[in-house]
């Protein structure tokens, strides 16, 4: 009886085992899933103000209304922007592509005296008015912050303005860019739902304007003006929008 009762035993504690290996093959092993933790979500539209500082560069040739003894000059204008933007945002992952408008008023203005190929002397003054652009935009985001570039078309208004020195007024020719073009980069953060901080700057080329002048006997043979500038801005972006789950 008692090897009748080891023979069972024995038998019993197998088959047991052969169970539990059986039901262990049947189910392999995974991790556990990792979770993943929102992140703040940059689709939408917003709008937005700024203001900063401007500096640039306003070069040129100045002569009589035959193009003859020319006058070439360099000034720097500086001074205040502030303004407005618009745009919006789409996600993808971390990627965030854009596109924004915006326009400055500006108070950039500078005056210098320069002489002519016979020495005659004459002083030239630049301001700058105000300039706007239309950008696309791409960023990258890490959760509430975001760096981007940018660039697009840019245009501007600006007078520079021309006189025998000691001899005014000055002879002024207000020129409109036709064709300019503007980049810049910057870092954006969210430091609440609907509200976004920037810093941002931007290189901005208004072109060149040229004129001629009978009445004055004067003519620019071409005034390019150039802009950099930083701004600092806030922003509302309409609708808080879902959170998105960070892949990166």
């Amino acid at each position: 009886m008692k090897k009748i009762a080891l023979a069972t035993t024995a038998l019993f504690m197998l088959s047991a085992g052969a169970a539990s290996a059986a039901d262990l093959a049947a189910r392999p092993y995974t991790k556990a899933p990792v979770p993943v933790a929102a992140v703040y979500n940059w689709t939408g539209f917003y709008i937005g103000a700024d203001v900063g500082y401007g500096w640039g560069r306003s070069t040129g040739i100045g002569a009589n209304a035959a193009g003859l003894l020319p006058a070439p000059y360099s000034l720097d204008p500086s001074g205040v922007i502030g303004g407005g933007f618009i745009g919006g945002n789409y996600q993808i992952n971390n990627v965030v592509l854009g596109i924004e408008a915006d326009w400055q008023a500006a108070d950039l203005n500078q005056s210098g005296t320069f002489a002519n190929t016979i020495g005659t002397m004459y002083t030239y003054r630049t301001k700058v008015s105000d300039y706007g652009s239309v950008r696309g935009r791409l960023g990258l985001a890490f959760d509430r912050w975001m760096v981007f570039g940018t660039a697009g078309a840019a245009w501007g208004h600006w007078e520079t303005s021309y006189a025998l020195s000691g001899f005014p007024p000055f002879v002024t020719a207000s020129a409109d860019s036709k064709v300019g073009w503007t980049a810049g980069a910057g870092i954006e953060y969210a430091f609440a739902p609907n509200w976004l901080g920037r810093v941002e700057y931007r290189y901005t080329d208004l072109g060149t304007a040229s004129f001629v002048n009978l009445a004055t006997n004067s003519s620019e043979l071409g005034n390019k003006v150039t802009i950099n500038d930083v701004r600092f801005g806030i922003a509302y972006k309409f609708g808080g929008g879902a959170p998105v789950v960070a892949k990166y």
